[in-house]
């Protein structure tokens, strides 16, 4: 399955800092697909120790327009594996997923699920700025009219997940 080039224009438009809506005129990407494409890249910049799964599990929790974007990337392929959506209803099974996508976190116990998963390989990654400082790995949110994201590197390196110095370097 191959992703839509507009969700690869659009993403290199925000890494460069071009405004949405002039980088993706003729068919304007909205946020979540804009999303998508970031986790999409996020997962092809992080190395996981040695994997033993052909699938590269990639969990959805919480509220989030990104459930139907991300269905874009499900069965493309990453890091010599091919990605799987899996949408849950609770954290009970997050340490089934190779990365987990926490959305809106009203109900979702955030310090229980980073307790749950502990030291095991699993991106975690979020749109939610109230989640910078809970440990998520991975952060995205809007900024002059872009899409920019941070990084932390501490909580990477705990679950022993290599962030490739590319990303590092785009973080904010």
């Amino acid at each position: 399955m191959k992703i839509k080039p507009l969700i690869y224009k659009c993403f290199i438009a925000s890494l460069l800092g071009l405004p949405w809506g002039q980088s993706c005129q003729a068919n304007p990407a909205p946020e979540y697909k804009l999303k998508a494409a970031f986790l999409y890249n996020f997962i092809l910049l992080t190395e996981w120790p040695n994997t033993v799964n052909e699938a590269l599990r990639v969990c959805v929790i919480g509220k989030s327009g990104i459930d139907d974007a991300i269905n874009d990337i499900d069965g493309a392929e990453a890091n010599k594996r091919h990605i799987k959506i899996m949408h849950l209803s609770s954290f009970s099974n997050v340490d089934g997923c190779d990365v987990l996508y926490i959305g809106e976190a009203d109900s979702i116990d955030i310090p229980n699920i980073l307790n749950k998963l502990g030291d095991s390989p699993v991106l975690t990654i979020s749109d939610n700025l109230d989640l910078v400082k809970s440990g998520v790995m991975i952060n995205m949110f809007p900024e002059n009219r872009r899409l920019v994201f941070s990084v932390n590197i501490d909580s990477a390196k705990h679950a022993h997940l290599t962030l490739s110095s590319r990303l590092v370097r785009l973080a904010k």
